[in-house]
């Protein structure tokens, strides 16, 4: 599947654009922003929220490449409270695209490790998490 063959947009704001492959209930948010301050990151998760129940997505491809600055509060958020609320509506499907900066990968890392530290309950192994280089191969895996 080519990368825009059969997305649709369903919103675009100053911090992302969220399109949908409906035939393959994929979803793909893409931040357009360096760093999303947590309100508005959890305003546009609220919005995404409602077109994973509408479209009843499967798979979240989550493109953070223009990101510059990493804020564990927001990922620990993102995998505690939304991802467990998603789970119960059937997304289990993530493909994260990442920068390429080695420090924020690094970040990515420690952060996760800080959320299953702190966080013993949650279950990283129930979700399908893979990290990707290209938009393309996100939607391919």
């Amino acid at each position: 599947m080519e990368a825009n063959q059969t997305l649709k947009t369903y919103l675009d704001n100053n911090f992302a654009v969220v399109s949908v492959d409906t035939r393959n209930k994929i979803l793909v948010c893409t931040l357009k922003v360096e760093y999303v301050p947590i309100n508005d990151f959890q305003a546009l998760f609220a919005e995404i929220s409602k077109i994973v129940k509408a479209e009843f997505i499967k798979k979240m491809v989550f493109d953070k490449r223009s990101l510059k600055i990493f804020h564990q509060p927001s990922m620990t958020w993102y995998h505690i409270i939304w991802k467990e609320e998603m789970y119960k509506l059937g997304l289990k499907t993530y493909r994260k695209l990442l920068p390429t900066d080695s420090i924020f990968r690094k970040s990515v890392e420690i952060g996760r490790s800080k959320i299953k530290l702190d966080n013993p309950q949650f279950d990283f192994a129930k979700f399908d998490i893979q990290y990707c280089e290209t938009l393309e191969e996100a939607l391919e895996k």
